[in-house]
């Protein structure tokens, strides 16, 4: 559900959403999230809010749901995630890059917001797992040094 000032909203052609995840890396490992009842997994993150650049809304929803602050990580991707739902669901995300810092403990993945879950995977093993956006894996297995735009 959107929240007040969420650049997000529905009409009879289908929804729109503009979204920040974060690539959060432990050496070969991504962290992931899920929700309570959802039934998969997808990178942390959440929606920008109106006037919030997308590096503030990042780090906003990284401190929300994992409960710690953390440095600003580097855009990695524009992600265009176009599918059917009601009508069409078009999201835009941008993607940030940063490593799990040193000084925090790579267990500790809670005391955010209730109902998540988190949990570190291989990148090579994304692919095994329900993952979402699914056409997103080979992308993150992929990964290049310089931003990308990507349609899925």
């Amino acid at each position: 559900m959107a929240m007040a000032g969420d650049i997000s909203w529905s009409d009879a052609h289908g929804t729109f959403n503009l979204r920040v995840a974060a690539i959060l890396t432990r050496g070969a490992d991504i962290l992931l999230c899920t929700v309570e009842g959802l039934g998969y997994w997808f990178l942390p993150g959440g929606r920008v809010r109106f006037g919030e650049p997308t590096g503030a809304a990042l780090a906003r929803e990284l401190a929300e749901e994992l409960g710690h602050q953390f440095p600003a990580g580097e855009l990695a991707l524009v992600v265009e995630n176009i599918y059917p739902g009601r009508g069409i669901e078009h999201e835009i995300g941008f993607y940030y890059r940063l490593a799990w810092p040193a000084a925090l403990d790579p267990d500790d993945l809670g005391g955010g917001e209730p109902g998540h879950t988190f949990r570190w995977a291989p990148a090579t093993e994304l692919g095994a797992l329900p993952f979402e956006p699914a056409r997103l894996v080979s992308v993150l297995q992929n990964p290049s040094a310089t931003l990308r735009h990507v349609v899925l």
